[in-house]
């Protein structure tokens, strides 16, 4: 399936998830996914998993080096997320995994952001990476489903060189939908160059105009799904304006992963969210493609 034609049967505004979840049973996790979410999930769980450095790198990511025995061939919630993937699909056929980016992986084996062999480094461990990722999405596609892989990226923006784009090359092949999520500051030169079908971000360090930061219209004429983090994770903090949804498809998440908060406040804030959708919603006249 063509790229733009899987993400045109998402509901005009969905639904989804970062990717970590503070829930310990793996099962309790995928039901919640399933029960909250327009665009299902497989769970990260750092209480099973690690970090996402140690979920790759293990317990010691200051370790000079990597190997393929340090990387976890599977997360804690896939068994789990795969069963209710074929009991339940989605009818969109659409489903969302997540990868820590080559970028912070990088950075969390010490490269520095001016070290001439960042971009190389990165490469080398988005291939090692992309080969257990690779492995995930047969997985998905043997249940006639498309995977969305995003790739996580918190550290790019103290690197932010356009020129480093091609690092994630090896984890977009392995998909016909490449995500980034950036939780921090967005060098939006960066990420245009590598042109992703869905870009995730917290709303409330996008300044349309600024530092190259294109509005919802823009990122659309690129073919650029916005994913906007319209609700802060930590508790008793009000929403944050929903971007005017524009003429394109739109993602509405947390604004970053919940897997640091409680049980109790992801359950708050995957019901919010799915009534801020519901209120966008009537304001974006984009037709749910045909099944």
């Amino acid at each position: 399936m063509r790229p733009a034609a899987a993400l045109a049967r998402l509901p005009a505004v969905a639904t989804t998830g970062v990717g970590s979840l503070p829930f310990r049973d793996p099962s309790e996790a995928v039901a919640h996914v399933v029960a909250f979410y327009d665009l299902p999930f497989c769970p990260q769980l750092p209480v099973r998993d690690g970090d996402m450095l140690a979920e790759w790198l293990g317990g010691d990511p200051g370790r000079c080096g990597w190997s393929p025995e340090r990387e976890r061939p599977r997360p804690a919630a896939w068994g789990p997320f795969l069963a209710a993937m074929a009991a339940r699909p989605p009818a969109h056929g659409v489903v969302k995994l997540q990868a820590t980016g080559p970028l912070t992986l990088a950075r969390g084996l010490g490269a520095r952001r001016d070290d001439p062999d960042l971009a190389g480094l990165a490469v080398d461990l988005a291939r090692w990476a992309a080969a257990t990722v690779a492995e995930w999405v047969a997985e998905v596609s043997d249940l006639g489903l498309v995977a969305l892989v995003t790739v996580d990226e918190p550290r790019i923006g103290d690197v932010g060189d356009p020129g480093v784009a091609g690092a994630w090359d090896p984890l977009r092949a392995v998909s016909p939908l490449f995500g980034l999520h950036v939780c921090g500051d967005v060098p939006w030169p960066l990420v245009l160059a590598a042109r992703p079908h869905i870009v995730s971000f917290d709303v409330s360090r996008w300044r349309p105009g600024s530092a190259g930061a294109p509005d919802l219209a823009g990122l659309a004429a690129l073919g650029i799904v916005p994913a906007p983090g319209v609700l802060p994770v930590a508790g008793g903090a009000d929403p944050r304006p929903v971007p005017a949804p524009g003429a394109g498809r739109l993602l509405l998440t947390p604004a970053c992963g919940t897997g640091l908060a409680t049980v109790g406040r992801e359950r708050a804030l995957a019901a919010a969210l799915r009534r801020i959708a519901g209120e966008a919603s009537g304001r974006l006249a984009v037709p749910v493609a045909p099944g």
